[in-house]
């Protein structure tokens, strides 16, 4: 404003040594725009209330005709919105940096007819309503064969309360997801009434998840990305992919992704040479699983291959269990909340509201659609919620610490007009969470928590490291690094899809299959042709149209400002060429102040300022870097070159 009101004033000066007539049209231009500001983040706070109670809805209530109903009539109504506000904002262009910030986030997404919205609106609720409510079911049966035999899928409309006892039927998340992580395979032997092989009953559960939701999920799909292009195309861009892209402000953003894939590939390659190795020797009678070749997904603990946690034992055994410690905790969902909000609240940043406590969703129950980890901003005053969904694990620690994570940026935001009020952009929104949780990992908060005695931070080595330490090291890795193949190969794979590239016929599958096998070095859990299967489908943000590079940004953005929050807490500045007094992954961020200051600088910015600065703010630099993660994870590189070299292991597939 003052910008634009300084240079009136000068150019006044101009017209009137001129000679000529003055006329005062800058202060009501100024006013005027102003008035349009005001008025436009009302009105968006209002849409968005609205959008997010319809959102909480959906997630909480079963899907039903009358709830996708009101969420297309909203859709409609803020596109018309949209198109309105922004026609009129556009007459104040050059207004000032924050104005024209503001115009471009509300005014730069796909522009569709009310048709097309009403039709993307039925389609996603049915690919989420797929997701979400579909169920595998298995009669009760003690053959590895008839394990096959005895399989069926239920729809939605196909649920129903009248259900026979010989019946077991499990929905992905998380019954399925615990299945593939060996979490609950005893319960589901004792369920089946018999014993089974493991490696079968893994192999089930992974195709049977493919089968019953990617072929429902294939045509609409591509129906979905038929509208979604009309839309972009009639807003200028290329495709939806480019829409997508431009959310995160990176106009090299394919060139920034590879350079970091590159980076860490190395290490990836490693990991997954010795993972090979370890799984070859546990599961001999597996078929084609060559000592040099890809490793088959269904035996990597995770419904997706991208987290690895559960090999952590059969590589590296140590006396700690920290999972088993966790279990044996016997922490309600309750107070594994209250144990991320201590964690939050020490370094002073906000405590969860009384809102936050009445109304979030920490079990499954019957009513819950969507057990999938899920924060939410109500836009309305200190209305945060959270969905987990929580067992006793670790790894719900993290969902409830990364959620967290979500909402403390919602709070630390909310004082910004309301077009300003999320991350600087998603792949930040994703890292705080993760970064706190990589600090809640680190041994001295472990031992605060009472999952591991203090002996375990005496070193028993020259680089002042001990058993524990490499543990850790490779239970973090195992969880971290495959994630990034794999959110690397989720939007390579989309953005193919949407600008036609690859089409919906047999390319689809096998594509996809070319990515996994050639950048992930995994394969199918069967040899069976999947040339008519859509396996994509069986991740939760593929049916429910969520970018995915955002969280392979975040990866490397959590090491990083990890670091950079390390060095605010010891040294004060981030930008100290000090060397750190103990190893990265041994950084604890509990009770710091100095930090929760320095992360509240950059939060409450919300999304009124580039990420380049918000990332300046946390660690010195305008650029994302591998460099940390690399430096993080340089002890565990050095033992896993040590284990291939006794081993005379292949690195790569």
């Amino acid at each position: 404003m003052c910008v634009v009101f300084v240079s009136s004033i000068f150019a006044s000066l101009v017209l009137c040594l001129l000679g000529l007539e003055v006329t005062n049209q800058a202060q009501p231009e100024v006013d005027a725009a102003n008035r349009w500001f005001d008025q436009m983040n009302l009105e968006l706070k209002l849409l968005n209330h609205e959008a997010a109670e319809d959102a909480w809805q959906s997630s909480t209530l079963p899907t039903e005709t009358v709830i996708v109903e009101k969420i297309s009539q909203l859709a409609v109504r803020k596109a018309h919105w949209e198109r309105t506000t922004c026609s009129r904002g556009q007459r104040y262009g050059d207004f000032n940096a924050s104005f024209d910030r503001a115009l471009n986030l509300l005014c730069r997404s796909a522009r569709h007819t009310d048709e097309e919205i009403r039709n993307m609106t039925k389609l996603l609720a049915y690919l989420q309503e797929i997701y979400t409510e579909t169920e595998v079911c298995v009669n009760r049966s003690c053959d590895d064969d008839k394990l096959w035999k005895s399989t069926f899928f239920k729809y939605h409309e196909q649920v129903s309360n009248n259900f026979s006892v010989n019946e077991l039927c499990l929905f992905g998340e998380p019954d399925m997801e615990r299945i593939m992580s060996r979490e609950t395979i005893p319960l589901f032997k004792d369920k089946m009434n018999c014993m089974m092989n493991d490696q079968h009953i893994l192999s089930w559960a992974w195709q049977s998840w493919r089968l019953a939701v990617g072929p429902p999920v294939k045509e609409s799909y591509h129906s979905l990305i038929q509208v979604m292009n009309v839309g972009a195309r009639r807003s200028g861009f290329q495709d939806i992919g480019e829409v997508w892209r431009a959310e995160l402000e990176m106009p090299n953003l394919r060139e920034i992704v590879s350079r970091l894939w590159l980076d860490v590939k190395p290490l990836y390659q490693k990991l997954h040479a010795v993972v090979r190795h370890f799984l070859k020797k546990k599961y001999p009678e597996v078929k084609n699983f060559q000592s040099g070749g890809q490793i088959p997904a269904h035996l990597l603990g995770d419904m997706w291959s991208q987290n690895w946690e559960t090999l952590t034992a059969s590589i590296l055994p140590h006396e700690v269990d920290i999972d088993r410690n966790f279990r044996n905790s016997n922490c309600s969902s309750e107070q594994m909340v209250r144990k991320a909000e201590d964690f939050y609240s020490s370094m002073g940043l906000p405590m969860m509201t009384e809102s936050f406590w009445k109304k979030s969703i920490f079990e499954r129950a019957h009513n819950i659609t969507k057990c999938h980890g899920t924060a939410a901003n109500m836009y309305d005053a200190g209305d945060f919620r959270m969905i987990t969904c929580a067992g006793n694990s670790m790894n719900d620690f993290y969902v409830i610490l990364h959620e967290m994570g979500h909402i403390i940026y919602y709070m630390l935001a909310a004082n910004q007009p309301t077009v300003f009020q999320d991350g600087t952009n998603s792949a930040f929104q994703e890292a705080v969470g993760d970064t706190i949780h990589l600090a809640a990992l680190s041994p001295s908060h472990l031992i605060r928590l009472g999952f591991l005695n203090s002996s375990y931070l005496k070193p028993d080595s020259d680089d002042n490291l001990n058993r524990f330490d490499y543990s850790l090291l490779l239970k973090i890795s195992l969880t971290k690094i495959p994630a990034l193949p794999f959110s690397y190969i989720m939007d390579q794979y989309r953005w193919n899809l949407f600008d036609g590239s690859i089409g919906f016929d047999s390319d689809a599958n096998n594509y996809f299959w070319y990515l996994l096998e050639s950048e992930q070095g995994i394969r199918p859990a069967s040899e069976i042709d999947r040339t008519g299967f859509f396996d994509a489908a069986a991740k939760y943000h593929f049916t429910d149209n969520t970018p995915y590079v955002r969280y392979f940004l975040a990866n490397f953005l959590s090491f990083q400002i990890l670091e950079g929050l390390c060095k605010k807490s010891i040294f004060g500045d981030v930008k100290t060429t000090q060397t750190l007094p103990f190893p990265l992954h041994r950084c604890d961020l509990y009770g710091s102040k100095r930090v929760g200051r320095l992360l509240g600088k950059a939060l409450k910015l919300g999304r009124s300022q580039h990420w380049t600065l918000v990332l300046e703010i946390l660690t010195g630099s305008s650029e994302i870097s591998s460099r940390p993660l690399i430096k993080y994870f340089a002890p565990l590189t050095e033992m896993l070159d040590k284990i291939i070299d006794e081993w005379q292991l292949t690195v790569g597939w």
